[in-house]
C-alpha cells in the first residue's frame, strides 16, 4: 500500500512540473509570473571613446628643392657642397663665370631694384596695419583693411578680441615675409659686389634651408637637389582602410627607433592607387601625415573671411583658459618643435589614426550588449530586452547611441536568466546586504553592545 502510495506521490509530482512547464510555455499573455536570477549587473556610463586605425609609415622631407644651371649665362666653375651637407639660407653652393659681363650686372641690378620695391611695399602694409585702430566695442560699420598694390584686402570680424588677434597674425606673417625678402636681397647684393670685384664670377646660393641630397657632377638639371629640414610622414592604405581616412584626422606617431611619440594630422589622402591598377594584385593608397611643431601661421598672403574667423576663434579659445593650461600648451609643442628637429629622414614609425571620435559618449561593457539587445533592471524590479544603436567600439567599451541613457542598469549574465519582463532577483551579499542591515553607515553595533552588557 505504502508502494502503492509512493508511485502515486512521484507522479502528481512530475505532472505538476509538466503543467507549470506547458502553462509557462504558452503564457503568451504574461499571466504567469516569471523570475530570473541575475548574478552580475552593471551601469551605463560616460566615457570619451575614439576608433583607430593602426598602421605604418617612414619619415620623409617634405618638400624637395632643385637648382637649374642655364648654361647660356656663362660656364661651370666649381661646387661647394656634396651630398649629405647641411646648407641654410644664404649659403654658397656652386660659382660660374659669366659670358656676357654687362647683360648679367644688368639682370642683377633688376632683381635688386624689384626686391627692394617689394620689401618698402611690404614695410608700407606693416605700418598701415600698425596705425590701423580697431573699434574697443562692437559696431555694425564695416571694419576693413586693404591694400591695392598687392591686391590684397581683410576685413575683419565684429569682436574686436578676434580683429585684434588678426592684426596681430597679419604683423607676424608680414614680419616673416619681409625678412625672406631681405635674405633674398641681400644675396642678390653681394652677387652682384662679387661680379664687379671679379669681373667675371658669380656664386650662386641657396634660397632653402636644407641637407643636400643630389649633386650633378655632368651638370645635368637639376644640378643640385636641396630635402628640406620639415619632415613629414608617408605611408600606403589598403583597399579597406582607405575609405576610413581622410584629411584633418588626428594622428599618433611613435617612432620606432627612439620610441619618441608625436602629434600630427592626415594632410592629404591620394585617390589614385601608388602602382597601376592589376586584377593580380592589392591595391594601396599613398597618404601624409603633417607633424605638428607648434603655432603655424595661415602661410598665404591673401586672407579670406572665413580664414580670419577660424584663425582668430582658434585663439580665442585658447586665451579662455586658465593660466596654467596656457603654461602646459607652450610647454608641449616646443618639446614637440625640438623632438622632430632631432629626427632624420629613413625612420619608421607607427601610426594610430583617430578615424571617430565621440565625446561623453554613454557606454558599456562589451559582454553587456548582445547582438545590439541590452536587458534593462528597472526601479520596479523588471527586467526588460531593450533594442539599442551602438557607435564606436574601443577595446572592450561600447558607445550605445540610443535606446539607453546613461545612469540606467543592465543585466550582464547569466544569458540563461533573461526573459523580457520577468521580476529579477539578485543575490544578497555582505557588501550590498548584510554590512548595511548589521552596521547601518554612521553606526558601531559593537558599541552598544558594549554598553548593555556594562550596564548590566
Amino acid at each position: 500500500m505504502q508502494k502503492y502510495k509512493k508511485r502515486l506521490l512521484q507522479l502528481g509530482v512530475i505532472l505538476f512540473i509538466c503543467i507549470n512547464f506547458i502553462l509557462v510555455y504558452v503564457d503568451d499573455e504574461g499571466k504567469v509570473d516569471r523570475l530570473a536570477s541575475i548574478s552580475d549587473w552593471t551601469q551605463t556610463f560616460e566615457a570619451n571613446l575614439e576608433e583607430k586605425l593602426y598602421t605604418k609609415g617612414v619619415l620623409l622631407a617634405k618638400e624637395e628643392h632643385n637648382i637649374y644651371f642655364d648654361k647660356n649665362v656663362g660656364s661651370f666653375e666649381s661646387f661647394m657642397v656634396e651630398v649629405g651637407s647641411q646648407v641654410n639660407r644664404g649659403d654658397p653652393l656652386f660659382s660660374y663665370k659669366v659670358v656676357q659681363y654687362h647683360q648679367a650686372k644688368a639682370e642683377l641690378l633688376e632683381k635688386t631694384n624689384k626686391l627692394e620695391a617689394e620689401v618698402a611695399a611690404i614695410e608700407q602694409a606693416i605700418r598701415k596695419m600698425t596705425a590701423f585702430q580697431i573699434p574697443e566695442t562692437n559696431t555694425k560699420s564695416e571694419s576693413n583693411f586693404a591694400i591695392t598694390e598687392d591686391r590684397l584686402k581683410l576685413e575683419f570680424p565684429q569682436d574686436p578680441i578676434q580683429a585684434n588677434l588678426l592684426k596681430e597674425q597679419f604683423l607676424i606673417e608680414k614680419e616673416q615675409e619681409k625678412a625672406e625678402k631681405n635674405v633674398t636681397l641681400a644675396s642678390v647684393k653681394r652677387q652682384l659686389n662679387e661680379l664687379q670685384s671679379s669681373g667675371d664670377t658669380i656664386t650662386v646660393e641657396s634660397s632653402y634651408s636644407g641637407v643636400i641630397t643630389h649633386v650633378s657632377k655632368q651638370l645635368e638639371d637639376p644640378i643640385v637637389t636641396i630635402a628640406s629640414n620639415d619632415l613629414h610622414v608617408e605611408g600606403e592604405l589598403s583597399e579597406k582602410e582607405r575609405p576610413l581616412v581622410k584629411s584633418n584626422l588626428p594622428v599618433e606617431v611613435e617612432v620606432e627607433e627612439t620610441k619618441m611619440n608625436l602629434k600630427g594630422t592626415v594632410s592629404n589622402v591620394s585617390d589614385i592607387t601608388k602602382e597601376d591598377a592589376a586584377v593580380q594584385r592589392k591595391s594601396t593608397y599613398p597618404f601624409m601625415v603633417h607633424l605638428q611643431k607648434g603655432s603655424e601661421g595661415i602661410g598665404t598672403e591673401e586672407t579670406t573671411t572665413d580664414q580670419a574667423h577660424s584663425v582668430a576663434e582658434a585663439q580665442r579659445k585658447q586665451t579662455d583658459n586658465n593660466e596654467e593650461n596656457e603654461t602646459s600648451k607652450r610647454q608641449k609643442p616646443q618639446e614637440q618643435a625640438q623632438a622632430v628637429e632631432q629626427l632624420l629622414p629613413g625612420y619608421h614609425v607607427n601610426l594610430a589614426i583617430t578615424t571617430k571620435a565621440s565625446q561623453q559618449a554613454t557606454t558599456l561593457p562589451d559582454q553587456a550588449v548582445h547582438h545590439r539587445v541590452v536587458w534593462k533592471m528597472t526601479d520596479k524590479g523588471r527586467l526588460i530586452k531593450q533594442k539599442v544603436k551602438t557607435g564606436i567600439v574601443e577595446d572592450d567599451r561600447i558607445e550605445i547611441t540610443s535606446g539607453i541613457i546613461t545612469g540606467e542598469v543592465v543585466a550582464t549574465e547569466p544569458e540563461s536568466q533573461f526573459r523580457h519582463d520577468a521580476t529579477f532577483i539578485t543575490p544578497l551579499s555582505w557588501e550590498n546586504g548584510f554590512k548595511h542591515t548589521i552596521s547601518p553607515k554612521g553606526l558601531s553595533w559593537y558599541e552598544f553592545l558594549i554598553t548593555g552588557i556594562v550596564a548590566r
